[in-house]
């Protein structure tokens, strides 16, 4: 009887532990991480400097220092909003032999006024 009583309570410990386990969230690594390789993705912002067929180039400013960004643009990319030049984009890309090719681009409009 206490046989039982121990490993009824052992096997109701263990299902309790792996529950817990489970419902964990995921940790910041697992959300960016690409399912077909595990690359992780990045993101930059910054303003949209030039455009070409299959790809684009934004400006990023850090450290008060203008880096000019190049990014490839696949079919596989998705663009909210319009690529303009001189528009503000916020671009998540992935590293793909030594090119950033872009994921996914939003893209703000510029702001003008009619007065």
């Amino acid at each position: 009887m206490r046989f039982r009583t121990v490993l009824s309570l052992a096997t109701l410990f263990v299902f309790c532990f792996t529950l817990a386990v489970w419902s964990q969230p995921l940790t910041l690594g697992a959300l960016t991480a690409r399912s077909d390789g595990g690359e992780a993705s990045e993101s930059v912002s910054g303003k949209i400097s030039s455009i070409g067929d299959a790809s684009f180039s934004v400006d990023v400013v850090k450290n008060q220092n203008v880096n000019t960004v190049q990014f490839l643009i696949d079919g596989n990319t998705k663009v909210e909003g319009k690529l303009t030049v001189g528009a503000q984009a916020t671009v998540e890309y992935r590293s793909d032999e030594g090119k950033n090719v872009a994921t996914h681009v939003v893209v703000q409009p510029t702001s003008t006024l009619n007065l």
